[in-house]
């Protein structure tokens, strides 16, 4: 094992700060209980544009398809982890095949989706559906938690998340607060890109801002599910300098 004095210590962090590009030196600050929050100086939307794909699209539009290509049903909710990261889907199925809606979490694994998002196909056929039994059942609401992420599985319509993990439906329609305390507006939509929460998109009309902006998505110790307000680490004078998210150049986005 190798050890360093102080002074050879200081020199190498000194170097090493020295060649880490100033970009990336600011690309995160710290709010007040020590989590990481990106510098919006260094946020774009390009990416989103490009590889996101938004949830509230999803919800309007995804038609659930079994693996028959048949259309089966349609997307109820995303289920995620607090750090953003997608678990699953829920979606309502079985009016097609005339047994009545039921509502079946799928893990986000068993799904594939359209590059469009006009599809989303699941691996659950009629005759599978009613084998399926609800999980984490407590006082009759069914209850998904991380561990129960990995099957698919009939839950209850009006599904309650466990404590590590929240629906799309918990966070989409709290109001925004910055961190100075203002309200600025609410919650309207989720972008996800690479299998997790890259943003979160405000309504800010309220505020006194049109339009709709996004921002990344910020996990500390406040809890995002914890509505009805979700916490930005971002004060007035951070926020102002967004211009506005323009759907249409939101290449996965379908009609």
């Amino acid at each position: 094992m190798t050890y360093f004095t102080t002074a050879a210590r200081t020199a190498t962090a000194i170097t090493l700060v020295a060649a880490i590009p100033a970009f990336a030196q600011d690309s995160e600050n710290q709010d007040s209980d020590g989590d990481s929050v990106q510098v919006l100086a260094t946020w774009t939307y390009a990416p989103l544009y490009e590889d996101g794909w938004s949830v509230e699209n999803m919800f309007n539009v995804t038609d659930v398809t079994g693996p028959g290509d048949e259309v089966i049903g349609d997307v109820e909710n995303v289920i995620f982890r607090n750090n953003g990261e997608v678990l699953g889907i829920v979606a309502q199925v079985g009016g097609f095949w005339d047994i009545g809606d039921t509502h079946v979490f799928v893990p986000w694994d068993d799904v594939s989706v359209g590059d469009d998002l006009s599809q989303a196909q699941v691996p659950v056929t009629e005759e599978e559906v009613d084998d399926f039994d609800i999980f984490g059942a407590t006082e009759g609401d069914a209850m998904v938690a991380e561990s129960d992420a990995s099957d698919t599985n009939v839950v209850d319509d009006d599904l309650v998340a466990g404590e590590s993990v929240f629906k799309a439906t918990d966070l989409i329609g709290d109001y925004a607060y910055l961190s100075d305390g203002v309200q600025y507006g609410y919650v309207a939509d989720l972008i996800v890109q690479d299998g997790r929460i890259s943003a979160v998109v405000s309504d800010a009309a309220s505020y006194g801002r049109s339009g709709y902006y996004a921002y990344p998505y910020q996990y500390g110790r406040g809890s995002p599910r914890m509505g009805p307000r979700y916490q930005m680490p971002y004060d007035q004078s951070e926020i102002d300098t967004i211009e506005s998210f323009d759907y249409t150049q939101l290449q996965s986005r379908a009609e």
